[in-house]
């Protein structure tokens, strides 16, 4: 049954009656004030939207060619707050044009490479920090405020810039959100008939359901005080469960529209939200978990391009077992990570294998980049007199296991 819903006089998004009150009370506490969002500029290609190839290249026309660039210096340390910070920043340019990724210390030019790797570290930072994982996919979650101080209060809004620039720029896409999530980001509004208990994430709100659920006539009381906090108007008694597990879902998930309204904001950097609405459908994949996106061992190998010696001389035969044994050690690797089903560094998985030898850890989306993704793998015999410490590590990899 479709619950009875008016507009919030704050943020003007509808709500549950029995709900309204409440969420009123601490609107204008979570919604910050935000700039204008930046004028359309995404261009559609001829012939309309028809794949996720032309969603990117859509996203990716609106990357502005007059000539500036949108430079963040940062340090490798606390790369993901640092980034936010100098992001934020930033007053010259426009995340609109090119991004270039500069790292204290490093000498290095970016060419491309430099602005994946930042991308890369700061798509993962928001997943990690603002997001909380479950079972299909992840939800917002409020962030802490002993970081959170340091940096300014517009802090939601410039995640959804980051995330809307590494779509356009190259970088890997934020496919990591619930579906619940992802029809927000699209409508700017919440689909409450198709909100159910599978979309609380929450652990304090999922323990209370479970509470609810095995509760009998007595140790519901106990709950009382837990079950009025979601919003509960009724009485407290086993005969309400379902509307009480129902209020519970909705505070749970209710409390977290301020967020995503701030990322939506920042996704309309280049008109994504606005292709997003139009074309769900097809935006999902970049958003919703479904398409492998995440660099793998087989991946990462199918895609070195190894320039090996004259067949059938000792020098080709040591680089076979070279690449090998790279095989064996990416894949073991993914075997860990899949067993223990915990997350590895970074620098201890095949997407950090390869973010630190190309600046990107994700397969590249379009069609037309994916065929073209190659590592040019090389193999120097003669290495011993420049440097002792790579000839070392070279036979150690070349007999390792042997």
């Amino acid at each position: 049954m479709r619950p009875n819903l008016a507009v919030c006089p704050i943020c003007q998004v509808e709500y549950p009656l029995d709900y309204l009150e409440i969420h009123a009370s601490s609107c204008g506490e979570s919604l910050e004030e935000t700039p204008p969002i930046v004028e359309d500029v995404c261009k559609s290609p001829k012939g309309g939207i028809r794949n996720l190839n032309d969603v990117i290249q859509a996203i990716a026309d609106g990357v502005s060619t007059d000539g500036k660039t949108f430079d963040i210096t940062v340090s490798r340390q606390n790369l993901f707050e640092r980034g936010l910070v100098q992001w934020q920043r930033q007053k010259k340019t426009s995340p609109t044009n090119p991004l270039k990724g500069i790292f204290l210390g490093e000498a290095g030019i970016d060419t491309g490479a430099l602005r994946k790797e930042f991308l890369t570290t700061m798509v993962a930072g928001i997943e990690r920090r603002f997001f909380v994982k479950g079972s299909s996919g992840c939800t917002p979650i409020i962030p802490c405020l002993t970081w959170i101080k340091t940096i300014s209060n517009q802090v939601k809004r410039t995640a959804g810039e980051i995330m809307a620039t590494s779509l356009a720029q190259g970088g890997p896409a934020p496919n990591f959100m619930m579906p619940w999530c992802y029809k927000f980001l699209c409508t700017g509004s919440l689909d409450f008939e198709t909100l159910d208990e599978d979309d609380v994430e929450d652990d304090q709100y999922t323990d209370l359901l479970s509470k609810v659920k095995s509760a009998t006539e007595t140790t519901i009381l106990d709950l009382t005080e837990e079950i009025l906090n979601c919003g509960h108007t009724g009485s407290v008694c086993l005969e309400k469960k379902e509307e009480i597990i129902r209020s519970v879902v909705l505070h749970a998930n209710l409390r977290l529209i301020p967020i995503l309204q701030q990322i939506r904001d920042g996704m309309g950097l280049y008109s994504l939200c606005h292709i997003m609405a139009k074309y769900p459908d097809i935006c999902r994949p970049l958003f919703v978990p479904g398409i492998e996106m995440k660099a793998d061992a087989d991946f990462i190998i199918s895609v070195c391009q190894a320039e090996f010696s004259e067949r059938g001389s000792n020098k080709q035969l040591v680089e076979v077992t070279l690449m090998n044994h790279l095989q064996d050690f990416l894949q073991e690797l993914e075997q860990d990570e899949t067993e223990s089903g915990k997350e590895k560094a970074a620098s201890l998985s095949p997407p950090g294998f390869l973010q630190w030898v190309t600046g990107q850890g994700h397969i590249p989306i379009l069609q037309e980049d994916k065929k073209s993704f190659r590592v040019n793998v090389k193999f120097s015999h003669h290495c011993q007199s420049q440097f002792v410490v790579f000839r070392i590590m070279l036979l150690a990899v070349t007999y390792w296991r042997i």
